[in-house]
Formats: C-alpha cells, structure tokens, sequence
C-alpha cells in the first residue's frame, strides 16, 4: 500500500511538471511547475552537499548559454521597438525553471528507484499521459470530478465549457497536445527500441495500450496530439522493419507485428462500438478526428481550427522587422497565433534562427547519451518545427528531464526472444 502511494505521488509530481496550474489559495505566478522547480532546487543543494561537488553537465551549460543569447536578443528587440514585451525576453528564466522543475522530478524518481533511466521517465511520461485523459472523461461526465478540479485549479473550467474543451488537471488546448505528442513519441521510442520491452508481453501490451488511449482521448483534448500519433506509428513501423536482419525476418520482428496488430485491432474495434453505442464517444471522436472524418464524408482533410489558421499567416512589412521584429508577441498585438508568425514579428528572423538553434541541440544532444535515439530526437526537432505552424510554444520540458537522468539500456543489439531471456520488471539492462 505505502509503495502504491509513493508511486502516486510520482506520477502527480511528473503531471505538475509537464501540465502546471495555479492553485486558488496561492498567488497565480505561482504554479505547481515552480513548486516542483523549487524541490529541485533544494534537491540539487543537497546533492551537490553530500557529492561535495557542484557542477552542471556540458550539454546543460551550451544549452543555457543559447538561452540567454535568444534572451538577450528579444530584450535587444523591444527595447529598441520601446515595447518592453518581456514574454521572451526572460526565457533564460524560463529555461532555469523547466531544468529545475526537471531535476526535482528526477530527485524524486531517484529516492524510489536506484538509479533514474530512460526506461522508468518514459513510463511515467505514459502514466501522466494516460492520467491526465482519464481525468479529462471523469470532469466531463462526473460532476463531482468536474467540481473538484475546478476547485483545486486557479482558472476555473467555464473557458473550457463555454468553447466545449474538455480539459484535465492542468491539461487543455495546443500546450495539452504538444505534450502528448512528445509523450507518444518517447513511447514509441521505448516499445520500439527497448529490449526489456521486447522480452515482455505485458510491456508491449501496456505500452501500446497507453499510447492508444493518449491518441484516442488526447485528440479530443487537443487534436494537436495527432501530430505525435502520426509521428510515433511512423517511428514504430520503421523500428519494426529495421529489426530484420540479413535480409531475413527475425522472431522478434513476427512477435512485435503480432502484438503491435493485435492490440490495433482491439483498439479499432471497440472504438467503433462505443462509436456507435455512445454518444458521449460520438462526440468525442466527432471532434478529434474532425479532419478524418470531413475527409471520409466530403473529401477534404480540413478542421474549423484549420480554416481560421488560413486567415492568421501575417509577415513583417519591412526590412527591419523581417530582421530585429517590432517586440509584440500574441493574437492581440499580433492578429496572429502562428508560431512563425509571432517569432518573426517579435524578434526577427535572427531571433527565430537563435531560438531553432537552440532546440536543434537540445534534442539532438541526446543521441550521443542514449544509443539507438537517432530517430527519436530528430522526431522532436520535426515536432517543434510542425508545431509552430499552428501556436508559438516549446517542447524543452523533455530535454530538461533527459538532462538529468542516465544513459540506459539502448546499448543492446542482438534480437531478442523469450528463449533466449526474461527480464523482470526491477530488472535493467545497462551500457
């Protein structure tokens, strides 16, 4: 029971990271993301006491040196454009927060496993995924649920129910389903490269069953998540065929297919029932696969958020605000709430460059840490660069987490079968 709760605990921790809110009884600057930043910091002092040592890795210190150059340049921009528009200006701020946040996370990972791998965070990545989809369905057909979390979350659900959002604890609109989206790539990043996972019926089970309902319910919190599912099928359909070996198809490739399939067509069906039995379900999927099914019945792949996108594409009139922008940021000052649009008409093309740049080595970093993650990082840089097309945000919560834990099993490279070995859950196999 005691382990029950402290796992809890975990999985409340990583969803206060990657979706804070405001509590009502706490000024609204300070969100649960902050509380577990400060953990983190205390965590960090703590370690850095007892190791006798104080330092920060080389990725960390690149990583924040661009951070404070992009921040430098957006106050460089508005203060010239005299708009004093801080949103980007303090992103090294920002940058400190989520690394905090971060390694409060992995602090307390650490107390309750022996050591914090690739493994164990994105398992908790999917339980907070599948946590926060669970909640979404409990608020919109529980009315106690629904009281509940809007007592507890400073912003009160009305915003949702009046635009008809569903929402989670602290998970709505775009930011919700780029979260998603990178959950679902590090899911299939594991059920595809992990040899653990690959030795487990049960894991492969869980892992894909987690990534269908973040797909399924998270498309309906945001259909942003549909960017991530795209991206985590495609990533676990290419692993499958590279398991071939000489040419030849492997048992573990037959048995990955088997389950992967079998799993699909489990989903697929009993979504089609509740499709039809439900109309709770019908207007779930109505609207997060509102772009699939306008295809399926007029024949163009289009949404309502779509349509007004198409009237949002606005550009600097001049050469100066093409290169330092004008220091406004946002649909008010902007009419715009495309990612690109607002970069450029906050701090220029320069700024924008800076700030890919950034990101660019945030995610790829990681390939020389974890073994076989090649694929997975670009996939982030590809998501944050997809994603801008439609809002202005970022996904550097994952690297900050990836920052701070070890480099894991991706070492192994022989296939893998149930002759050959069963792994245990506690079990990890390391470089």
């Amino acid at each position: 029971m005691l382990r029950l709760l402290r796992r809890c605990i975990l999985i409340l921790t990583t969803s206060f990271f990657l979706f804070p809110f405001s509590f009502p009884f706490l000024p609204e600057a300070i969100n649960t993301k902050i509380i577990v930043a400060a953990f983190g910091v205390l965590a960090f002092v703590l370690d850095s006491v007892r190791k006798r040592s104080f330092s920060f890795s080389e990725p960390t210190l690149f990583s924040a040196l661009l951070a404070g150059i992009f921040s430098v340049w957006c106050l460089f921009s508005v203060t010239i454009n005299g708009t004093y528009d801080t949103i980007y200006a303090d992103y090294i701020v920002s940058f400190a927060t989520w690394m905090a946040g971060g390694y409060g996370v992995y602090a307390l990972l650490k107390w309750e496993y022996e050591e914090v791998d690739l493994e164990i965070m994105t398992r908790y990545l999917a339980l907070v995924g599948v946590f926060q989809c669970v909640t979404a369905v409990l608020i919109d057909n529980v009315s106690f649920v629904e009281r509940l979390v809007d007592h507890i979350m400073y912003q009160p659900g009305d915003f949702y129910k009046v635009n008809h959002r569903m929402y989670g604890l602290g998970a709505a609109l775009d930011p919700a389903g780029v979260r998603f989206s990178v959950i679902l790539i590090m899911i299939a990043h594991q059920f595809s490269t992990n040899p653990n996972v690959r030795a487990n019926r049960l894991f492969q089970a869980t892992d894909l069953g987690a990534f269908a309902i973040i797909v399924i319910i998270g498309a309906v919190i945001s259909r942003t998540t549909l960017v991530g599912a795209g991206m985590g099928l495609t990533y676990i359909i290419i692993s499958l065929f590279r398991m071939r070996k000489g040419g030849f198809i492997t048992t573990s490739m037959v048995r990955m297919f088997f389950w992967f399939f079998i799993v699909m067509i489990v989903i697929v069906g009993t979504s089609i029932y509740f499709y039809r039995t439900s109309d709770t379900f019908h207007s779930y999927l109505r609207f997060g696969f509102e772009a699939f099914f306008n295809w399926v019945e007029t024949g163009e792949f289009r949404t309502h958020s779509t349509d007004i996108l198409e009237s949002m594409w606005v550009w600097p009139d001049n050469l100066e605000t093409w290169l330092i922008g004008r220091g406004t940021f946002g649909v008010f000052d902007n009419d715009t709430d495309i990612g690109y649009c607002n970069f450029t008409l906050y701090c220029g093309l320069i700024g924008l460059l800076i700030f890919s740049v950034f990101f660019i080595y945030c995610h790829t970093v990681q390939i020389r840490k974890f073994r076989k993650f090649e694929l997975a990082a670009w996939m982030l840089v590809a998501l944050t660069f997809i994603v801008w097309i439609k809002v202005a945000t970022d996904i550097f919560f994952i690297d900050a987490l990836l920052f701070c834990i070890v480099g894991d099993y991706e070492g192994e490279e022989e296939d893998v079968t149930y002759a050959d070995r069963i792994v245990p859950d506690d079990i990890r196999v390391r470089k």
